[in-house]
């Protein structure tokens, strides 16, 4: 947990007022995940991303996303909290769709001693579409996440769905 809080405060450093991303309006997203473990199955999440332009083209992004593996019951139910930073690419948009890719680092950290599988820093890389509406923008996310346990190293798969506002 130590790692996720220091993690934490380095993400909110980076992304509070710079003069670069200052001239920018940074964006806020929410939305739920699924997300597939080996050691846990499925479990059922809601995420928060604040994202701020460096340029037309790329995004710096604070995630923070919480997950239940909830399948099993209450008694069995166990929780992760995983934020990321990520670098975000835009491709320029075809109608009222974009491309996106994102990659970046991040943490696994339960909250819940009956976790079974890896903990520790993560990589990720993934692929999303924006559907642009009005005033908001609708997304869709692939994101697989590679876990740097202590002694293996575990891959999660996160699909998410969700608003930018």
């Amino acid at each position: 947990m130590k790692h996720a809080q220091s993690l934490l405060v380095f993400l909110l450093l980076l992304l509070s007022t710079g003069p670069v991303m200052a001239q920018r309006q940074t964006r806020v997203g929410l939305g739920f995940n699924a997300l597939l473990a080996k050691a846990e199955g499925v479990g059922l999440g809601i995420r928060a991303r604040a994202a701020a332009p460096v340029s037309a083209d790329l995004s710096l992004a604070v995630d923070l996303g919480f997950t239940g593996f909830i399948f099993r019951g209450r008694d069995e139910a166990s929780y992760v909290f995983d934020p990321q930073l990520s670098a975000i690419v835009t491709f320029p948009p075809r109608g009222r769709q974009a491309f996106y890719v994102l990659g970046g680092f991040g943490a696994y950290a339960p909250l819940s001693n009956r976790y079974r599988g890896e903990r520790g820093p993560t990589v990720h890389f993934g692929f999303g579409w924006v559907q642009l509406l009005r005033e908001t923008q609708v997304f869709y996310e692939l994101n697989p996440t590679l876990i740097v346990g202590e002694r293996t190293v575990d891959v999660v798969l996160p699909f998410r769905i969700g608003v930018i506002f």
